[in-house]
């Protein structure tokens, strides 16, 4: 009697099966592609020039005390020891292209205290955190230094000229610090009047005599954190 033949199941599959290796080694390929690409894709980007960056700040002065910032909670705390300390909201600034030898006013709104005139920002120490963007990752936090250079930033106050500006002579001490506005006129004049922008500085009792006292409103150091890149 003719016996009939039969394949095997493993015959029947394999050809089914070969592909279903190659589908799957495929997908593991495009997987572990995908693994390493991810960081690369994810990673945020650098603050380049020409960039528009917006950054969260805290201005400190020379003794290292913070004075102006975007961060409430070290706004809170410095509250809590008496400081006075200015919070504004986050800046958006160009990156790399603002100047750092101007000296004009810039005016920076103040969230609190609500009833604060604007804070004022030196042309150079805007066009120094402009600079120290560069190269920044979103979310990297840099410390900027805001030196004067050329800039003293200082006046000489005789015991009349404190007195005019509500200071008591006597009671001052060196490293005092105080809140002045400060002015400067630029445009063209028109007639007799004179285009002046004013805001408030942090000043300090930088030197005292027996007749005479500095006053500087320079700062030391900002630390800045790039919150973002929006152009």
């Amino acid at each position: 009697m003719k016996q009939t033949q039969q394949k095997s199941s493993k015959d029947e599959t394999s050809p089914w099966m070969k592909w279903a290796y190659v589908g799957v080694a495929l997908l593991v390929a495009v997987a572990m592609v995908g693994t390493y690409l991810a960081p690369l894709l994810d990673a945020p980007r650098n603050a380049q020039v020409g960039n528009t960056a917006l950054i969260g700040y805290t201005i400190r002065g020379e003794d290292g005390r913070p004075l102006v910032t975007t961060n409430q909670n070290l706004a809170a705390s410095e509250y809590e020891k008496n400081n006075l300390v200015f919070l504004t909201g986050n800046l958006e600034i160009p990156v790399g292209t603002l100047s750092s030898e101007g000296v004009e006013i810039v005016p920076i709104p103040v969230v609190y205290p609500t009833d604060a005139p604007n804070f004022g920002l030196m042309g150079f120490e805007l066009g120094a955190l402009s600079q120290g963007l560069v190269g920044m990752r979103v979310g990297e936090t840099r410390t900027v230094s805001l030196g004067a250079g050329a800039n003293d930033l200082a006046l000489t106050l005789s015991r009349e000229d404190a007195d005019e500006i509500g200071l008591n002579f006597t009671e001052i001490e060196v490293g005092d610090v105080f809140l002045r506005e400060f002015m400067v006129s630029s445009g063209v004049p028109v007639g007799n009047q004179t285009n002046q922008t004013s805001a408030l500085r942090f000043w300090k009792v930088s030197e005292k005599t027996s007749d005479s006292a500095i006053v500087t409103c320079r700062y030391g150091n900002a630390e800045v954190t790039l919150n973002g890149i929006t152009g």
